[in-house]
């Protein structure tokens, strides 16, 4: 049983058509299936526990990324399966998985080619592209093997499992990580681009991109954190991978393996 999860933006007029050319190729192809609309006063989450309870094994979002950032924070314990078929901006994340845009999509789902990948939790809540922080004094601490200050207030993090700061924010550099290697890649960037005293680690951190399964970030005051898109304002962060956690449709083009 498939069950699609429509965003509210798609209520406008300017998506009718391509969502009337999706729901007819998705009875072709005999995957139609009932659907759920995210609103101001439901959430993905319990949309999902719902329909899981009543048998539904493959949930599919229709939107953007951000619609796919709402609906795999919804997750929960939920094991079902995710679909994806992009409609409007942005889709990085649908891309990335090698999934084109409106019609087209309805036949990689029809396909049904699966990969199990990790997902990034940050404070309890799943992500499944990135994490960025735009700016801040922070210590960033990593399974014990580094211990990393940043001296100045310009400066880039991103922790990206699937994409990077591309896809979150047009000035942070690309990130691109492999969702199926079990690590969080850490980018550490200083907008002026000298890294002369920057890091304090125990081990060398020549390199700018650091593998890691667990992240601790810290911060004097609240600052801006963007995960999959959305932004929130915190001072502590707990960030770590959750490996297999996902079960997800993919496209011939992915970016992985």
């Amino acid at each position: 049983m498939y069950y699609y999860i429509y965003d509210t933006f798609l209520n406008e007029r300017k998506h009718d058509r391509v969502l009337a050319a999706i729901e007819t190729r998705l009875t072709d192809l005999g995957i139609s299936g009932k659907i759920g609309r995210l609103t101001p006063f439901t959430n993905a989450k319990g949309l999902i526990r719902d329909e899981e309870k009543r048998g539904v094994k493959t949930v599919v979002v229709v939107g953007n990324d951000e619609t796919i950032s709402k609906v795999v924070d919804g997750l929960g314990d939920s094991k079902v399966t995710l679909g994806i078929i992009p409609v409007g901006a942005p889709v990085a994340i649908a891309k990335a998985l090698g999934i084109p845009e409106g019609e087209e999509a309805c036949d990689v789902l029809s396909k049904r080619v699966t990969q199990k990948i990790d997902l990034g939790r940050i404070n309890g809540h799943f992500f499944i592209s990135s994490v960025h922080i735009p700016k801040g004094k922070l210590t960033i601490e990593g399974e014990g093997r580094y211990r990393i200050s940043t001296m100045v207030e310009q400066c880039d993090v991103i922790v990206s499992n699937l994409l990077g700061g591309v896809v979150l924010d047009a000035r942070a550099g690309a990130c691109a990580g492999d969702p199926k290697d079990g690590f969080l890649d850490t980018v550490i960037t200083p907008r002026g681009g000298n890294f002369g005293g920057f890091f304090r680690s125990k081990e060398s951190a020549a390199s700018s991109v650091i593998p890691l399964r667990r992240i601790s970030i810290s911060s004097d005051e609240p600052i801006p954190v963007v995960a999959d898109g959305r932004t929130v304002m915190s001072d502590k962060l707990l960030i770590e991978i959750v490996p297999d956690r996902l079960r997800v449709i993919t496209g011939r083009e992915r970016a992985f393996v």
